[in-house]
């Protein structure tokens, strides 16, 4: 709109820049050449320039940018798992031990004097109980 305008107000300030002509003293025939030649140029000019407005390519609209729909988010399904209690089966090793025997009679009626013996205790399982924390479970 203000190329227009602006090319409206230009054509009329070159046609009364050459139209307004200080008086001379002259004949009529250069005169009339004179204006001819004016109207002339100003149609000339007022044809490039209106062709130079049609001549240009319409305006592009306005840019759209389509951004990418964001991933939908879905929680993790998780299920609570609460404490309890689990038995655990342990081997617990034999230990040995020295044990003093004092002196003594044997069933024969013998004297056997005071000794050290080595006895050994067989290992064995245990159960023992152990508090498992609850925790949640993903699947």
């Amino acid at each position: 709109m203000w190329k227009k305008s602006a090319t409206v107000v230009l054509v009329l300030a070159m046609i009364s820049f050459f139209a307004i002509s200080p008086a001379e003293a002259g004949s009529k025939e250069r005169q009339m050449w004179k204006g001819a030649a004016i109207a002339l140029g100003a149609v000339a000019l007022g044809g490039l320039i209106a062709h130079s407005l049609h001549a240009l390519p319409p305006p592009l609209p306005p840019r759209v940018v389509y951004s990418p729909r964001p991933e939908p988010y879905y929680p993790p399904q998780q299920e609570y798992v609460p404490g309890h209690w689990e038995t655990t089966r342990e081997w617990v090793p034999g230990t040995w031990e020295r044990v003093w025997i004092p002196g003594h009679y044997d069933h024969w009626g013998r004297w056997v004097a005071g000794h050290y013996e080595d006895r050994q205790t067989p290992g064995y399982y245990a159960d023992r109980r152990v508090w498992v924390e609850g925790y949640h479970r993903s699947y």
